[in-house]
């Protein structure tokens, strides 16, 4: 299965939870440009460091707050379009943040303001590319490969990545804030 059929699929599943969705994130719409995906890119890190986060350990375990910033910007600054996506990143031999629908659940029924959910944040642009600020850093510290400067741990995946296992993909649950805003995450 595709990210985008996974997303669709989300899509979907946020819906028939009960969640709202502010806005209608799929079908995606045209293929932003190179050139603006740079400037996506760029803006990320300029407003991060702004914002205090210059390594890998300062965006580890930040997803939330770091994607909302980051999504706030893009539309402010660039207009461009994105969407809160949670679920995790799975990899043949682990998986980073893993949910389910039934921990989806308990989580709706039983928040905790006082624990962090177990899920991973990222932003989905309206053409269906990723861009993820915080996975890599959370994986520099994870697994011992350093505290890297904040323009060295942003991730930016095509839409049309043939995905693999091995290096690892995102898998999408829920699209919108309305779970994470009910989790008490926001």
């Amino acid at each position: 299965m595709s990210y985008k059929s996974r997303f669709e699929a989300a899509v979907t599943k946020t819906r028939e939870i009960g969640l709202r969705l502010k806005e209608e994130p799929y079908p995606f719409k045209q293929p932003l440009s190179f050139e603006e995906k740079r400037q996506a890119l760029q803006l990320c890190v300029d407003v991060l460091f702004a914002h205090g986060y210059k390594t890998s350990s300062d965006l580890a375990g930040h997803c939330t707050p770091v994607h909302l910033m980051a999504q706030y910007f893009l539309k402010e600054n660039l207009g461009i379009e994105s969407y809160i996506t949670v679920g995790d990143r799975y990899w043949n031999d682990y998986i980073y943040c893993e949910m389910s629908y039934d921990s989806i659940r308990y989580e709706l029924m039983n928040p905790d303001i006082t624990k962090p959910i177990k899920a991973h944040v990222w932003l989905t642009l309206s053409d269906g590319t990723i861009i993820d600020c915080t996975a890599e850093a959370h994986a520099d510290l994870l697994f011992e490969r350093g505290d890297f400067p904040v323009h060295q741990c942003l991730m930016i995946v095509d839409p049309e990545r043939v995905e693999d296992d091995v290096t690892g993909y995102h898998r999408p649950y829920l699209v919108g804030t309305d779970f994470l805003s009910k989790a008490g995450m926001c």
